[in-house]
């Protein structure tokens, strides 16, 4: 399951509502903004992204070097969005803590939350955001052996596995324009 371009406009329209100023609304909000843009801009695992410190940015080379799924190291690298919205967040905390999202007792319900008052259907997960991001880069034409290094996927029948089923836009493409008797 992923979201399509609108659910994902929808989604991040619930936590910050147009017309609020993101310098006014409570920090845990920005903070699952930043958390929402950061998981979007780079398709990393959620834990992967809780595990990073405020150190392990490189803002100007806009990438993380990480040790995710199976203690592999690799390089996550972010969007300006992603990095935008970080800046906001981290500019507005008021605190010395080294990790990259400080949480307060967080609620883990506050996918579903938002994603009820953004009137979608769908379940939203940092998952389902992760499946986004791959699915997004496969419709707009990455080879799928990109895919799966941006995703930390050890092996390409992973990636294949899970997206190359989900391109029904490009199988039918893919029909029209190969399938011939000529």
């Amino acid at each position: 399951m992923y979201l399509t371009k609108e659910e994902v406009d929808q989604f991040i329209g619930a936590i910050i509502r147009p017309g609020e100023s993101w310098g006014e609304v409570p920090l845990a909000r920005l903070r699952f903004r930043a958390l929402v843009e950061v998981l979007l801009g780079t398709g990393a695992r959620i834990s992967e992204v809780l595990g990073l410190d405020r150190r392990d940015v490189d803002g100007e080379r806009m990438e993380a070097k990480i040790v995710g799924k199976g203690k592999k190291q690799r390089v996550l690298f972010f969007t300006d969005r992603a990095l935008e919205w970080l800046g906001r967040y981290l500019a507005r905390r008021r605190d010395d803590e080294e990790p990259l999202f400080v949480t307060r007792g967080d609620r883990p319900h506050l996918f579903v939350r938002v994603a009820r008052g953004a009137h979608l259907r769908k379940k939203v997960t940092a998952h389902v955001l992760r499946h986004t991001v791959a699915t997004t880069l496969l419709f707009n034409g990455c080879p799928i052996g990109h895919i799966k290094e941006l995703l930390g996927h050890e092996r390409l029948d992973t990636t294949c596995r899970y997206y190359l089923g989900v391109d029904v836009r490009a199988a039918k493409e893919a029909h029209r324009k190969f399938l011939r008797y000529e």
